[in-house]
């Protein structure tokens, strides 16, 4: 079978077809947002006569069910696997790790890979929600943070308050140069992408910072998600940024279970 590695988010949808000839390129890479209808942007895939090896990611069961039952519908003879945390070779010590979101795993799991499995590694995930996550030297996941993104922060000021507008959509595409210029807003709009950028991205600098005086071996940063679309100027020289990192990790886990 070939093989389609999914990462399946809270507010997208990627999506990446893989020759399985381990090379980097995808040969068709898609990303649907909530509202997309799935027939219409699936049916864009090279299908044709191929069965499919589907190697899931996910965080959110709604659109991970949602795509199983179109794959059941339309191509039975397709495999749909949703990657288990048994199947994410990382050692890990924390509370759960089968409640831990799987994207967690994947991501710092393929971070360490690109890092030659060698730790420590600092994983910053930037989407619907930030999570910013820890592997020591060792190589072992410990944990890390979890915090509201830019564009959930902006849809709760609007939801709980009376006239404070909701200019979360489109914001991944919002030029930040003049929000980062002064951090004085001289409108009601100019004061909250301010607020919510700068709190956002000063957060994230502040816990990387803490999460690197864990170790005296320096630490790699790898930065991924889409909330950081429009912050890339803003990163560190030293931080690997990675958009599709979650997707990557799927796709190696899925050669693993599929191509070898």
């Amino acid at each position: 079978m070939r093989l389609i590695a999914v990462d399946i988010g809270n507010s997208s949808i990627k999506i990446a077809v893989d020759s399985c000839d381990m090379t980097d390129e995808w040969q068709t890479q898609l990303m649907l947002n909530a509202e997309a209808p799935l027939s219409q942007e699936l049916s864009k895939l090279p299908f044709e006569n191929d069965s499919f090896f589907w190697a899931v990611s996910s965080v959110h069961q709604p659109k991970e069910s949602k795509l199983s039952d179109w794959i059941k519908k339309h191509r039975p003879s397709d495999h749909f696997h949703l990657i288990q945390e048994n199947e994410v070779t990382l050692p890990s010590n924390i509370q759960s790790r089968n409640s831990l979101g799987r994207d967690r795993l994947i991501s710092a799991w393929m971070a360490l890979q690109l890092n030659q499995t060698q730790g420590p590694v600092i994983i910053v995930d930037a989407g619907t929600a930030v999570t910013i996550d820890w592997v020591d030297p060792e190589g072992t996941f410990q944990g890390g943070v979890i915090f509201p993104g830019a564009e959930s922060n902006f849809k709760r000021l609007n939801a709980f308050t009376d006239a404070l507008p909701d200019l979360g959509m489109h914001s991944d595409n919002l030029p930040l140069s003049p929000i980062f210029d002064s951090v004085i807003g001289k409108s009601t709009a100019d004061a909250i992408q301010k607020g919510v950028y700068h709190s956002q991205w000063y957060a994230i600098q502040e816990i990387v910072d803490q999460m690197s005086k864990l170790s005296s071996d320096p630490a790699s940063t790898f930065a991924t998600g889409g909330g950081l679309n429009n912050m890339t100027e803003k990163l560190n020289q030293d931080w690997r940024y990675i958009p599709d990192l979650v997707l990557r990790g799927a796709r190696a886990i899925g050669r693993k279970l599929n191509c070898d």
